[in-house]
Order: structure tokens, then sequence, then C-alpha cells
């Protein structure tokens, strides 16, 4: 039973550098090893070979597209997204992920001094 839920999953699948690079779509390991770097990606060493975990590598390439989602439609994203995840385990990292992050909040508060002011800041919202 568990070797079968095991199999279903692809999130904890292993892939070499050369598949990663196939996938990106760069030519050389080299090229693959900089971007994985760049994208926080871990490489893991194992007997002499380098490999990656699908799931790091799927939440890397969703990630900008579920931000934007998030931006774009604030309170429906995560429905949104849902239906385009690869994978049940990458949508609940990148729900988890996204969730954590905070949005803008200003650290000052403005004073109106006089009614000038708050025309002036009227004009400037519209």
């Amino acid at each position: 039973m568990i070797e079968n839920e095991y199999q279903k999953s692809r999130s904890l699948e292993i892939l070499s550098i050369s598949e990663v690079s196939d996938i990106i779509g760069v030519k050389n390991q080299r090229t693959t090893r900089t971007w994985l770097k760049k994208m926080g990606i871990q490489v893991h060493l194992f007997v002499k070979k380098s490999f990656v975990y699908r799931i790091d590598l799927d939440f890397a390439l969703d990630q900008p597209y579920a931000m934007d989602l998030k931006r774009k439609y604030p309170t429906k994203w995560k429905e949104m997204y849902k239906c385009v995840a690869k994978d049940e385990k990458v949508y609940n990292l990148m729900v988890l992920e996204l969730d954590q992050m905070t949005g803008f909040s200003p650290t000052t508060k403005v004073s109106l001094k006089n009614p000038s002011d708050k025309k002036l800041l009227n004009s400037l919202i519209k």
C-alpha cells in the first residue's frame, strides 16, 4: 500500500542535472547548475551523482505564476492555482509559502494639517 502511494506521487522523484537541463531548456550542465543555485534549489550528491528533487524544481517553476495569480486575484488565487498545479503536494507547499509572504504595509501614518492638505490628498488618490 505504501509503495503504491509513493509511486503515484512524483514529487519525491529525483532528477539528474541533465534531466533538469532538458526540462528548463538549457543545453549545458554548468548553466543548469547556475540556474539551480539562483533559484535556491539544493543540488544533492549521492554516490558521485548529482540530483535534485522534482518537487523543488516544480515549485521553482510554478512560483512566478502563483505569485502573479495572487497579485491579480487576491481572494481566489488558491482555487485558480489548484486547477493548474502539477501535484497536490506542490500546491500545498505553494499555498504555505505564499500565505507567509506579507504584502506592503505602510510604516508611517499621514496626518493632515489643514483643509488644503485634505483636498490635495483626495486629488492624488483619485
